[in-house]
């Protein structure tokens, strides 16, 4: 095959950031480019190192929070050394195009791109455009979105194509679904890279006000920090549980594809793998998102007909049990549930992003 060129992805260091990255760069190194993936620090652990499909270049911006006085001080010097680097590394590789994915890290990056006048794309993931995003979309070609209704977005220059998926999740899609009877019950429960605690505070105490019957038909998988790993597994032990809690789940494509019901935080990519396995999910948004941008996510998919919104608020362990035994009673209403879910998905998010850039590119040559 002969080689397009090289085009660099940016990234933040986000799961929410970072998966749908590689999973277009995997797309990109299939038809022919050679890809470069910048990101910072917390990304590498959603990367492969040795995968063959990309490169991997860390750019040292630190997203922890901080401080406003302190994060100002750091990003005076990690901004300008980050776009050094990645202006020599242009400078050397030349690449067609450079498209950014969000978060802090991204800006050098998109910001010597624009110097050197090498096209730049975006794709928002979330339904609110984010903070750099917003910034950089004035010089973009292209702003790739995932919601038709993306906040902030300028609407001549977007494209509603969705966010790219892995192939192993892609591999997994409108598999087929069991609802919840007087069988062996699944709950997946993700907290995310942000807000898990929450869920490992309220799940247990959730899980307890289920009949007798229910709990012995559950198999829980619950996604937790480390931290709070032994108390949670501590909780459902003694409800004599059968239960996994790790802090990821390196398969959590087979788990959702084997799980009558998922509880999760509504982080974009989770919604998406959602859509393409086809699950009915209660979402619970991070309340203190940018932007309230998880609150949106959820809203939006909610109003497809494929997920319960549950808001934090005091009351949250009674509503979050409510609406759970309402879908465990339910099995006709989990499979509309499902069945709606799947139809919002997007499984060629990522060859649709490539085949606009090429067309893109073509027509500036």
């Amino acid at each position: 095959m002969d080689k397009k060129g090289v085009c660099i992805l940016s990234t933040g260091g986000t799961g929410g950031h970072v998966l749908p990255c590689t999973a277009l760069a995997t797309e990109l190194n299939n038809v022919g480019w050679e890809v470069i993936i910048f990101t910072d620090t917390r990304g590498l652990q959603y990367v492969d190192k040795s995968s063959n499909k990309y490169s991997i270049e860390v750019v040292n911006i630190s997203s922890e929070t901080a401080s406003l006085r302190k994060k100002l001080i750091e990003l005076s010097h990690q901004l300008p050394l980050g776009a050094l680097r990645s202006a020599k590394l242009m400078l050397m590789k030349k690449p067609k195009f450079v498209l950014g994915f969000g978060g802090v890290s991204t800006f050098p990056i998109l910001f010597v791109s624009v110097l050197l006048r090498i096209p730049i794309f975006i794709q928002e993931q979330n339904a609110v455009l984010g903070r750099v995003n917003r910034f950089f979309q004035r010089f973009s070609t292209k702003v790739f979105c995932h919601f038709s209704n993306t906040l902030f977005l300028d609407s001549k220059i977007s494209l509603n194509t969705g966010n790219p998926i892995r192939n192993k999740v892609l591999k997994k899609s409108n598999s087929q679904y069991l609802e919840p009877g007087p069988w062996p019950i699944t709950l997946l429960v993700l907290g995310g890279s942000q807000g898990a605690r929450l869920l490992s505070d309220a799940l247990p105490k959730c899980i307890e006000t289920l009949s007798k019957k229910t709990k012995e038909r559950l198999t829980i998988f619950h996604q937790a920090r480390r931290d709070d790993i032994d108390r949670v597994l501590a909780a459902y032990r003694d409800m004599d549980l059968r239960a996994c809690v790790q802090p990821f789940f390196e398969d959590v494509e087979r788990l959702m594809s084997e799980s009558q019901i998922i509880i999760c935080r509504a982080g974009s990519n989770t919604l998406a793998d959602i859509s393409i396995v086809g699950r009915p999910a209660i979402l619970i948004p991070l309340k203190h998102a940018k932007d309230e941008h998880q609150l949106r996510n959820a809203k939006m998919f909610a109003e497809e007909g494929g997920a319960i919104v549950v808001e934090e608020s005091p009351s949250l362990v009674e509503d979050l049990s409510e609406k759970l035994s309402l879908v465990l009673r339910s099995p006709s209403k989990t499979r509309v549930m499902a069945d709606k879910a799947l139809k919002t998905g997007k499984p060629n998010a990522s060859k649709n992003i490539i085949k606009t850039i090429e067309i893109l590119l073509g027509k500036n040559e």
